[in-house]
């Protein structure tokens, strides 16, 4: 472990304190001691009454932005420190908002609570980027940088030196290196680890046998040196090592999508969703009186989709014919599946076992409108609230796609399916399948709360700039 890493993360505990302290303490004063008056002040919370609050919040932060996973030691991209800042600030504040709702007379302003929430965010950013500025600023003059030892070929060791030369704000810096760990090269890192006081070696060749590895480890343990090992494993960031009977083994996880997150994931839903249904209930009553108007059938549109646990029924508004809709309770002459395979033959335009008929003429008046502005998949936030889907995932599949499958598109079952996704807001109906799995693969494997925030605001974006078909 660098020295410079348990140094940054512990001093952003106190810069974080602080800064949540100076957020409610400006929202404070930008309420009741403003020369621009937003409300008329009708009850005015004392100062040290109010500061005491703010800073018993934030200790609660701490622990929140701990959860999050922002204390955790090792160098992280700026622009994932500032999703999960976001992220966890937000979680921070919409539970300092269900305590403030069980212990109402405690407070009342609803202005500061949402001052105090973008000032967190933004005062929390920018101490953090103060500090990462700070230390980019020693590394770049040397101070403060990570020995470090590297052992494997000398192409791959000469790609890695260039790479840490050019990322000096990652705060390594090689002190030696060591193509095959011979007997010379052994003695000649022992000196270089006593003079340099080289604390952790990098073993760059993943296809080196078990016996060098193990020899390798075994010279670190006698130098008292951490080692670092390059895995070609696929999904080596999501590797969790345990220990069970004394052996250590090692999970690879299908997904972020397992423990907490999975919890946070399904809380999202369930708030966000319920929120939008309440909300759209008079769109939902509009869409059900066009399409009775329109064409004689049931408003809703049942089918058979397949999830990580089976089959299910998902929930749309019909905009087909009735006598043209396939899947069990419709056709029941097998008359709506020869058309279908008929129009897949002669108009689909996507590639692999996904279809899209062209200018699908089963669609009706309303259900070629409620298609092209997705509104026909609003019911699906039935199915969220169940369980079934998420807001945010793969494309629902349905039974007889999936039976077209490979192996590696099976890795799309590792989540629930989704309204929208990384795929939707890409290319949507316009991706071959193939390029459709890999953003969802890469969706599953790469998840956060933020993501799912990213893709649920670009969606009205990318249907309304969608390019049409003709």
């Amino acid at each position: 472990m660098k020295r410079s890493d348990l140094i940054f993360a512990l001093l952003l505990v106190p810069l974080d304190f602080l800064m949540i302290i100076a957020a409610g303490c400006v929202a404070y004063f930008l309420r009741f001691q403003s020369l621009v008056s937003f409300r008329p002040v009708i009850y005015e919370i004392p100062f040290q009454h109010y500061l005491f609050w703010v800073t018993l919040v934030a200790f609660f932060f701490l622990v929140v932005f701990a959860f999050s996973g922002l204390y955790a030691i090792g160098y992280r991209k700026i622009s994932n420190e500032l999703q999960r800042v976001f992220t966890a600030c937000s979680a921070g504040v919409m539970l300092v908002i269900v305590f403030i709702f069980f212990i109402q007379e405690l407070f009342t302003s609803r202005f500061i609570v949402l001052a105090a929430w973008l000032f967190s965010i933004a005062f929390v950013v920018i101490g953090r980027l103060a500090l990462r500025g700070v230390r980019a600023a020693l590394f770049y003059r040397g101070i403060g940088l990570h020995p470090i030892i590297l052992i494997g070929p000398n192409q791959r060791a000469m790609s890695f030196i260039d790479t840490i030369a050019a990322h000096p704000s990652w705060g390594y810096r090689i002190a030696g290196r060591a193509e095959t760990f011979s007997d010379d090269d052994q003695k000649n890192l022992v000196r270089i680890i006593a003079e340099e006081g080289v604390s952790e070696l990098f073993v760059l060749d993943p296809s080196y046998s078990r016996e060098r590895l193990e020899a390798i480890v075994d010279f670190a343990v006698v130098q008292h040196i951490s080692v670092r090992y390059a895995a070609d494993l696929i999904g080596a960031k999501r590797l969790v090592i345990s220990m069970l009977a004394g052996i250590p083994l090692v999970l690879i996880k299908r997904t972020r999508l397992e423990g907490w997150g999975r919890i946070f994931k399904r809380l999202f839903d369930i708030m966000l969703s319920g929120t939008l249904l309440v909300l759209i209930l008079p769109l939902f009553a509009a869409i059900a009186i066009a399409i009775k108007l329109d064409s004689p059938g049931p408003v809703l549109y049942r089918n058979i989709r397949v999830g990580p646990r089976g089959l299910f029924t998902t929930y749309k508004f019909r905009r087909m014919k009735i006598e043209l809709c396939t899947g069990p309770g419709y056709d029941q002459t097998g008359e709506a599946e020869r058309v279908q395979e008929r129009l897949i033959q002669e108009r689909s335009v996507r590639k692999g076992p996904l279809f899209k008929v062209l200018g699908d003429p089963r669609s009706t008046r309303v259900g070629h409108m409620l298609e092209k502005t997705s509104l026909d998949e609003l019911p699906q936030l039935f199915n969220v609230l169940l369980g079934n889907m998420s807001l945010v995932g793969p494309r629902p599949h349905m039974p007889n796609e999936v039976a077209g499958y490979t192996k590696d598109h099976h890795k799309l079952f590792s989540v629930k399916p989704g309204i929208t996704g990384l795929a939707q807001i890409s290319g949507r109906s316009d991706l071959d399948f193939d390029d459709e799995a890999r953003l969802d693969i890469f969706y599953a494997e790469n998840w956060s709360l933020a993501l799912d925030m990213i893709i649920i605001l670009k969606t009205p974006l990318a249907i309304l700039t969608r390019k049409s078909r003709v």
